[in-house]
């Protein structure tokens, strides 16, 4: 993938025509006249699909292009935005209506009324991340639909601001809305491709993302909101499933999903009866195969290249298969496990602080650390074959999940920022709330508790009037999902 070659100096919100066979739509007589070969380039404001071609064995040929993706990032952050990387035989759609995408302009300056706390998303929960001084210069370039927050992107870092703590000025009025479902060029999209057989691998069909080191997105793939912090790619394994790879970074989907690097979900698809398919569920995540980690590491070295070719920093292209957790079974044993995961025993004890080498009990999580390191038993100081001495304990007892519910609001959803309310339970060490617009699926926002916070607060306003949201609570145990409420009712913004 010789990105460098072609894709040298790209503006954000450009295509860049990578390598021989793609094809454009573009929405009107945008069409521009000369972007029929490899280095040519196009604005992605007016693109409505994108095809590349498969692998020409006798040619060495195939189609590749690259955007570059102003997304909600601010136009002062430095480097890339968003690179969307489409190669193989592969089609992708562009799903956001045109006419509602409001671009990100250039930021506005005031000050700070007196000391402003300044967080992570637009809301008191979220983590704080210092404050601004009295009277020290504030730059923002956005707000969310309530307007009771501005987004601050002083030196190119991204922070939020609660708009009282700021000197108040009439252009903040049209400061464009920044909220997790306002619109974005190429922000929904559609991705379908052959199977992930060629005859090169380097030529295989893929859809990859890669977002700022330091930034994430969101972005609805095949109907589904994904949260992209880093690289990941998308592969169409049947014609009905779409598998999800996470090389570096996460991934967290609309469903709870969250994919830490070297690992894989598979999402089942259907179709949506007007000629689509969207992501029904996702599978729970394994580690990567080895194919998928070479694909990891020739995706990274591509990136490279063109963030060479840009003057953009690069990554580091080394991928590792990620950490995977087994639940013990009546039966299993260390020395079993270690070789059905090909992978050290001695390890799998260092990785679990608390584990007893001799000794498991059914329903305990063991971390296995970085599965096809390859194998080793115990060692000479301790047994050679240990699985006949290592008994099981019953099962423990599942969590009490009866009195996890929510509370308020259960009917309708009020306007502006109020609080939501549920009834937690003893086991739980922290909650995972999930907000949805009931219409579009969308994830309108998620949010982290400790285990004695039993509400969040939240806005509406982003639904407009006449729209409806649902909400999910799900109870944690040391960070896994023990117990969900399930969602709720829709709730009708009036």
């Amino acid at each position: 993938m010789n990105l460098s070659e072609h894709c040298a100096d790209l503006e954000r919100n450009s295509l860049c025509y990578g390598h021989s066979q793609v094809d454009a739509g573009f929405a009107g007589d945008s069409t521009p006249a000369d972007f029929d070969a490899p280095g040519a380039r196009a604005s992605v404001a007016q693109l409505k699909s994108l095809e590349t071609s498969a692998l020409d064995v006798e040619s060495g040929q195939w189609g590749l292009a690259i955007m570059n993706l102003q997304a909600n990032l601010p136009q002062s952050r430095p480097g890339p935005g968003v690179i969307i990387l489409l190669a193989g035989d592969a089609v992708l759609g562009h799903e956001v209506d045109l006419s509602e995408i409001d671009e990100i302009s250039e930021a506005l300056s005031t000050v700070a009324l007196g000391p402003a706390p300044r967080f992570s998303q637009a809301a008191r929960i979220a983590e704080e991340l210092g404050q601004l001084q009295k009277d020290e210069i504030a730059l923002v370039d956005a707000r969310t639909r309530a307007g009771d927050w501005l987004r601050l992107v002083n030196a190119g870092a991204v922070s939020w601001v609660e708009r009282d703590h700021l000197a108040p000025l009439q252009a903040m009025e049209s400061l464009p809305i920044v909220d997790v479902a306002d619109p974005f060029a190429m922000k929904a999209f559609s991705f379908s491709s052959a199977r992930g057989i060629t005859d090169c691998d380097e030529a295989e069909p893929l859809l990859a993302i890669q977002s700022p080191e330091t930034s994430s997105v969101n972005l609805t793939v095949n109907g589904v909101d994904i949260h992209v912090q880093s690289l990941v790619s998308f592969q169409q394994v049947h014609r009905n499933a779409l598998s999800m790879t996470v090389h570096r970074g996460a991934a967290t989907t609309a469903f709870g999903n969250t994919v830490l690097a070297g690992n894989t979900i598979v999402g089942i698809l259907a179709s949506t009866g007007d000629g689509k398919t969207a992501i029904l569920d996702w599978s729970g995540a394994l580690p990567v195969s080895n194919a998928e980690l070479a694909r990891g590491q020739r995706l990274q070295e591509a990136m490279n290249g063109l963030a060479r070719a840009n003057g953009w920093a690069e990554q580091d292209s080394k991928m590792t298969v990620g950490d995977f957790i087994h639940v013990v079974a009546v039966g299993d044993t260390l020395f079993a496990l270690a070789r059905q995961h090909d992978v050290s025993v001695a390890d799998i004890v260092a990785a679990n602080d608390d584990l007893s080498p001799l000794r498991l009990y059914v329903g305990d999580e063991l971390m296995i650390p970085n599965p096809g390191s390859g194998f080793g038993g115990l060692g000479s100081a301790r047994p050679e074959e240990p699985a006949a001495s290592i008994p099981t304990a019953p099962e423990t007892a599942p969590p009490d999940c009866s009195g996890l519910q929510l509370t308020s609001p259960t009917e309708t959803a009020p306007g502006g920022k109020s609080p939501y309310y549920w009834d937690g339970i003893a086991a739980a060490t922290g909650y995972q709330v999930y907000v949805y617009d009931h219409g579009t699926g969308s994830l309108l926002g998620s949010f982290r508790t400790g285990a004695e916070q039993t509400s969040i607060s939240f806005s509406a306003g982003q639904l407009g009037v006449g729209g409806a949201l649902q909400w999910e609570v799900v109870a944690l145990a040391q960070g896994q999902p023990i117990c969900s409420t399930g969602l709720s009712a829709p709730l009708p913004h009036r």
